[in-house]
């Protein structure tokens, strides 16, 4: 890193720190530390930040800093222009924050490990008489080498006792609703057999064309969004964000999605009075749930960013993905075989949900075999075959996808019973 780009991101941090407490508590989760500023006047700010936040306090107000400062003796003419400094500057990002405390760590990584390198070469080309013992060099540089991955951890680790405390305690709180996860009512079934939608769970959604996966996948963001008010990122590289509104809207009122991208029925009479009052249920879910109209710099990194952000702005902890559809995310390098392709983007995903700690969901169609599944009616020899239906192997490129997953859910026709989905 450049010295002036050192510089203004030290400034950047800290200025998002004083501002927002959570992007502080962001930080610490992915590994910050305040020895990986460079200057001495941003570990001291920084450690007065920390002293200074409290549970309480989302806002820190920069004369409230000031007094402590100054009541450590620490106020000096460099500190308090560096404090303005700090004030002045616009806050970092929580996406931008968690890339650059990476590059911070890196760069830490780095200068240990050339410590390393200069004990060991002073070691072997070094004068005899300033060798020293062969036993506490290399004793030294394991134990470097082992705080160089102690630090370089993307999360902090700690003992299964802080799991554990809350699950042994005499009166332990059961999940709200009975539920594991966050409640997809009414689809009351599926609520209870998957426990609600969980955090850190992958889920899969496959069908074939025509089969309602993308207005299903809706209906669970919005109800997700609806019941409890986080935020749910969906994101479609198949339509656009007014097709999807039109269908929402739709959704609630009965319309036709044509119609209401119309403005009418197709014997012209006239909608409004119908999507007026949908503005209610609408309103309920609307400021949690962002349709994405995804492009081919929407990639897995860009989209952890993203989620980052959006939950520095609600200032919670929780975050639900969508994703229209698995295959079409673009990755950050080209790669020919479809099915590696698909293999790698699920595994980023499941990756995705277990950093956030949140359920991701992904669409996925079926090829061809699992589309002739799906339409053709199981022979009588057969009826008692489970296999005559397309399941999640048949998802386009598929080859780890089902390995992936924590739940496969499989829109397809039950031709033994009812003809329906």
């Amino acid at each position: 890193m450049e010295i002036h780009h050192v510089e203004l991101l030290e400034l950047r941090l800290l200025s998002g720190f004083l501002r927002d407490r959570h992007l502080l508590t962001l930080a610490s989760n992915e590994g910050f530390h305040v020895d990986l500023l460079v200057s001495m006047q941003a570990r001291r700010l920084a450690k007065a930040i920390i002293e200074c936040h409290t549970p309480n306090r989302a806002i820190l107000d920069g004369a409230v800093l000031r007094e402590h400062i100054a009541d450590r003796g620490l106020l000096t003419p460099e500190m308090e222009q560096y404090l303005v400094s700090v004030l002045q500057t616009s806050p970092i990002s929580a996406g931008d924050m968690v890339e650059q405390v990476e590059a911070l760590k890196a760069r830490e990584s780095r200068e240990m490990l050339l410590h390393v390198h200069e004990a060991l070469s002073g070691f072997l080309y070094g004068p005899e008489r300033v060798k020293g013992d062969i036993v506490q060099i290399t004793t030294d540089a394991i134990a470097r080498l082992r705080e160089i991955q102690h630090r370089r951890q993307r999360r902090q680790i700690s003992p299964i006792s802080e799991t554990l405390g809350p699950m042994l305690s005499t009166s332990p709180i059961p999940p709200a609703n009975g539920l594991l996860g966050y409640s997809i009512h009414p689809f009351n079934r599926l609520n209870t057999l998957l426990s609600g939608v969980r955090r850190g769970f992958y889920y899969g959604l496959a069908g074939a064309p025509r089969r309602g996966k993308t207005n299903f996948a809706l209906d669970l963001a919005t109800h997700i969004a609806t019941n409890h008010r986080i935020p749910v990122l969906f994101y479609t590289w198949e339509q656009t964000r007014r097709v999807l509104a039109a269908r929402l809207i739709a959704k609630e009122t009965g319309l036709d999605p044509t119609a209401v991208l119309m403005g009418r029925n197709g014997d012209g009479s006239p909608i409004g009075e119908r999507v007026f009052a949908a503005q209610g249920a609408v309103g309920r879910f609307a400021p949690y749930l962002h349709l994405v109209e995804a492009g081919r710099k929407d990639t897995v990194d860009r989209i952890r960013s993203h989620a980052y952000n959006l939950m520095q702005e609600f200032q919670t902890q929780d975050v639900v993905l969508f994703f229209d559809y698995l295959q079409k995310i673009p990755l950050t390098e080209h790669m020919d075989d479809w099915k590696a392709r698909t293999d790698l983007i699920s595994t980023e995903l499941a990756e995705l949900s277990l950093e956030l700690n949140c359920p991701v969901f992904a669409i996925s169609p079926l090829d061809k075999e699992g589309c002739r599944l799906d339409e053709k009616p199981a022979d009588e020899s057969e009826i008692f075959n489970l296999y005559n239906r397309p399941t999640m192997h048949h998802s386009m490129g598929s080859g780890d996808l089902e390995y992936d997953l924590d739940v496969a859910l499989v829109l397809a026709k039950d031709w033994k019973a009812t003809h329906d989905l």
